[in-house]
């Protein structure tokens, strides 16, 4: 089961590489959980496929691009912990920025019910007790 999930995962991430937002509708649960991190601009937890795709619009009212690469899938259970290195660009003014963070997805039945990304790189897997 692990390593479907990660599959799944992989899907999501391939999807977003080919600039297909929100990702595959087959993946993404009807109520699917977005949740934004503390010391995020608008933090906390959005409920729903609507509200998934609302939360990823919103990112690009600020940003021209944003390129997320994986470097790590890590499943522990219904869960898969993802390193990512990013790399964007501002809408207005063009500066460029890159860095890391990482993502923890909760796979249920063969769909992402939990998309949860956090500021540090190695968040998502202490969330799921793999200290780096």
């Amino acid at each position: 089961m692990s390593q479907e999930n990660v599959e799944i995962a992989q899907r999501l991430y391939e999807s977003w590489a080919h600039e297909e937002f929100p990702g595959p509708p087959e993946l993404l649960d009807g109520d699917i959980e977005y949740v934004n991190p503390d010391g995020a601009i608008e933090p906390g937890v959005r409920s729903g496929l609507a509200a998934f795709t609302a939360a990823i619009d919103k990112l690009f009212e600020g940003w021209s691009s944003w390129k997320m690469e994986p470097e790590r899938f890590s499943a522990v259970g219904d869960q898969v912990a993802v390193v990512v290195r990013y790399r964007a660009t501002a809408r207005t003014s063009g500066v460029e920025v890159e860095g890391r963070e990482s993502a923890l997805l909760t796979v249920r039945d063969g769909m992402i019910t939990r998309y949860e990304w956090f500021h540090g790189p190695d968040d998502a897997l202490k969330a799921v007790g793999l200290e780096e």
